[in-house]
C-alpha cells in the first residue's frame, strides 16, 4: 500500500484525500455528461455543482464530527483548529441529496431526474474513494485467515500498530467493487429503462439507496475501523443509518404504488 503518495517541503500528500478528489471529479464529469438530458442550462449545472460541493462538505464532515471518532467535543475542537477529523460517506451522500433537493426546489427544477443522476454519480465516485482508503489504510477490515486477506506493513498507514502484518479483510475493495456494480447496473440497465418509460423517474435513486444500504450493512460486519458513537444489538452506527435508509426507500417504493 502507499499511504503517502508524495512528500515535499515537510508536507505529506496522502492517498485518501487525493482519491477522494478523483472520486469527486469522476462524479462531476458524469453529471456533466448528463446535463443536456437533465434539461439543465450551464448556469443551472454550475449552480447545482456548487450546492453539491457545500452539501458534501457539510454532510460528510458534520456527520463524522457528531457520530464518529472521539466524540463531538473533541472533533469540533480539532475542526476549529483547522484539522478535518474525518468524513463519512453516508454524510456525504445525505448532504448531496439535501443540497440537490434545495437547489431544485429553488430553481423549480424536476428533482427525480437529478436524483437519479446523482445516485449513479455517487456510486462512481465511491469506487475511487475506497481505492484511496485501501492505499491509505483507513476504513480497514477485520483480521481474517482467508487467502485473500491483505497485509499492511507501512507504519504511515492508518492501520493500528497491532494490526500491521496481520491479514485483514480488504473491505475497501469489497465496497469499491460493490459500488462499481451498482454504478454499472444503474447506468446500463436502470437508466435506459427509465428513458423508455418502463420505470418512473426516481427509480435509479431509490435503487442506489437500497443497494448501497445492503452493501454497507453487510460490509460493516467485516470492518474493524471506527464503528461510530451509536450502537445497538451489536450493530455499528453506519448499519443503524442504512437500516433507516432501507426503511425510507421501502416506504417510498410503497407510496409510488407502481411496479419497479
Amino acid at each position: 500500500m502507499k499511504p503517502i503518495l508524495l512528500s515535499f517541503f515537510n508536507y505529506d500528500l496522502r492517498s485518501a484525500p487525493v482519491f477522494a478528489g478523483l472520486g469527486a471529479l469522476a462524479a462531476m464529469l458524469y453529471l456533466r455528461s448528463r446535463r443536456s438530458a437533465l434539461g439543465l442550462t450551464w448556469e443551472d449545472f454550475w449552480g447545482l455543482l456548487l450546492a453539491l460541493m457545500l452539501g458534501v462538505f457539510v454532510g460528510g464532515v458534520g456527520t463524522y464530527v457528531l457520530l464518529y471518532g472521539p466524540g463531538p467535543t473533541v472533533n469540533l475542537e480539532r475542526l476549529l483548529r483547522g484539522h478535518v477529523a474525518g468524513g463519512s460517506f453516508l454524510g456525504v451522500f445525505g448532504g448531496a441529496v439535501a443540497a440537490a433537493f434545495l437547489f431544485c426546489r429553488q430553481r423549480a427544477l424536476a428533482l427525480s431526474p437529478v436524483a437519479d443522476a446523482l445516485g449513479s454519480a455517487a456510486a462512481l465516485g465511491l469506487v475511487f474513494m475506497r481505492v484511496g482508503c485501501l492505499l491509505n489504510g483507513c476504513c480497514y477490515g477485520r483480521p481474517t485467515g482467508s487467502s485473500w486477506g491483505i497485509v499492511f506493513r507501512d507504519g504511515a498507514s492508518r492501520i493500528p500498530h497491532e494490526l500491521l502484518g496481520v491479514p485483514l479483510h480488504p473491505i475497501q475493495l469489497y465496497e469499491a467493487g460493490g459500488a462499481g456494480i451498482i454504478f454499472l447496473w444503474l447506468h446500463f440497465v436502470v437508466s435506459p429503462r427509465m428513458r423508455r418509460g418502463a420505470m418512473k423517474p426516481g427509480s435509479g435513486f431509490l435503487f442506489c439507496m437500497s443497494f448501497y444500504a445492503v452493501l454497507r450493512f453487510v460490509g460493516d460486519f467485516f470492518r474493524a475501523s471506527d464503528p461510530g458513537r451509536l450502537a445497538f444489538a451489536g450493530l455499528s452506527t453506519a448499519q443503524l443509518l442504512v437500516l433507516f435508509i432501507l426503511a425510507l426507500a421501502g416506504g417510498i417504493w410503497l407510496r409510488r404504488r407502481t411496479p419497479i
